[in-house]
């Protein structure tokens, strides 16, 4: 007697599953896979070119960012980190094992793992010809400004600036401001603007006028296509050409302040010729954020950076290890803590350590570094006080952005979507 086939030997189509279980599988999908998908059928093509569907990708894309506080203690993270060189944008693509959260960043860093599962894996590197993108083929510089929902901002020559998505290589020139002069110090942004779902960038400059340091911005916004100009007195100037550290919807910049600030400027006056300013990129007012260490005029610091979602900065004492102080509760002077220590000098070769980045916190305790004046891609072991390179290459010596794929395109954000 013959046994008839088992319904469970049929194959099961997209036709035989409702719309949102389609939707929400396809959620999980890397970019790459999805632009493959298009293909499939117009139907996936109109649900993956959405507007709505990119933007519930991107908050999906976003769980998996490495700053972004996540119990999964299994996860991995898949991690994007982009470096600028002369003409090209190198991706290096990273699996880290699951970076600290707020809470666990309370534990010492000194305690940090070297476990086989902890291990930092290098899975490829990717090159983008942005010059060809762009078609500018004389293009000898690129700057990466900033980057956040899958979109980088680079400045090409100093003067021409674009919003870049590498996954999807969509890309939109921006306008020149009214006025750019070539050789003059600009200082950049990048950032997204919850309230009005639109990204920003912002260009700073700063000068001299009797005796005030007069600060100008101009602030571009997707949803305009358009350059604006705030002038501002400010009793601070913008320290050297480096861009903003994103965090909490604000971008903070290293400042020096004026000569014009006194005592009676109020109790909450700090006497130091640094300082650390935020621009909220809602509001578009300036703060100060507080200074560890009350008054001590010898306490310097540079390279601010965020680590475990908190502020932090390096701070130098002259002969001694760089300082990591992180700011565990944002805006709360007293919050601002030692995370771990950093040797001046490499350990092998003894030439002293240069500018860096401190880019994340794994799991492990360990930090994810770029030593810009060596051009290596470094992990930092606090408890053995070593390192492990992972990337050593010809790479640009200050531009470098950890990066998550989306399909977010510029013109998401235009009136028309």
């Amino acid at each position: 007697m013959e046994t008839s086939s088992s319904s469970s030997s049929f194959p099961i189509t997209s036709k035989d599953l409702p719309c949102e279980i389609i939707e929400e599988i396809l959620l999980q999908l890397p970019v790459k896979s999805l632009l493959r998908f298009k293909c499939v059928s117009k139907s996936w093509l109109n649900l993956i070119s959405d507007h709505k569907f990119i933007k519930s990708h991107l908050h999906h894309s976003t769980k998996q960012h490495p700053h972004h506080d996540d119990d999964d203690g299994d996860r991995i993270s898949n991690t994007h980190l982009m470096l600028s060189s002369t003409t090209l944008i190198h991706s290096l693509h990273l699996q880290l094992p699951n970076t600290l959260t707020k809470q666990e960043e309370e534990a010492p860093a000194a305690a940090a793992a070297t476990d086989a599962d902890d291990a930092v894996v290098l899975e490829s590197m990717v090159e983008y010809p942005v010059a060809s993108t762009v078609r500018r083929p004389a293009v000898k510089d690129i700057k990466i400004v900033g980057s956040c929902n899958g979109l980088l901002c680079l400045v090409l020559d100093s003067q021409h600036m674009i919003i870049y998505n590498p996954s999807t290589r969509h890309v939109q020139e921006v306008p020149n401001p009214e006025e750019t002069v070539v050789g003059k110090d600009y200082f950049y942004g990048f950032g997204y603007d919850s309230r009005n779902d639109d990204c920003k960038i912002v260009r700073a400059t700063s000068s001299s006028r009797d005796g005030n340091f007069v600060t100008q911005l101009d602030i571009f916004t997707l949803k305009t296509n358009s350059w604006r100009t705030k002038t501002k007195t400010l009793p601070f100037y913008f320290m050297s050409s480096v861009v903003g550290t994103l965090l909490n919807g604000a971008l903070h910049w290293a400042v020096r302040r004026g000569i014009s600030i006194s005592p009676s400027d109020g109790d909450d006056h700090d006497p130091r010729p640094f300082g650390i300013v935020s621009f909220d990129l809602t509001e578009e007012t300036y703060k100060e954020v507080p200074l560890p260490c009350d008054g001590d005029k010898h306490f310097s610091f540079y390279g601010l950076g965020v680590l475990g979602g908190c502020l932090s900065m390096l701070h130098s004492p002259h002969g001694s290890d760089y300082q990591v102080w992180v700011m565990k509760e944002y805006g709360v002077k007293p919050s601002w803590s030692v995370f771990t220590t950093i040797p001046q000098k490499m350990e092998d070769t003894k030439e002293y350590m240069g500018l860096m980045s401190l880019l994340c916190v794994l799991k492990n305790g360990e930090i994810l570094m770029m030593l810009h004046n060596h051009k290596k891609v470094v992990i930092y072991n606090p408890g053995q006080r070593k390192f492990r390179t992972i990337f050593n290459g010809e790479i640009g010596s200050s531009q470098v952005a950890l990066y998550i794929e989306t399909l977010v395109s510029p013109k998401i954000y235009a009136p028309s979507s």
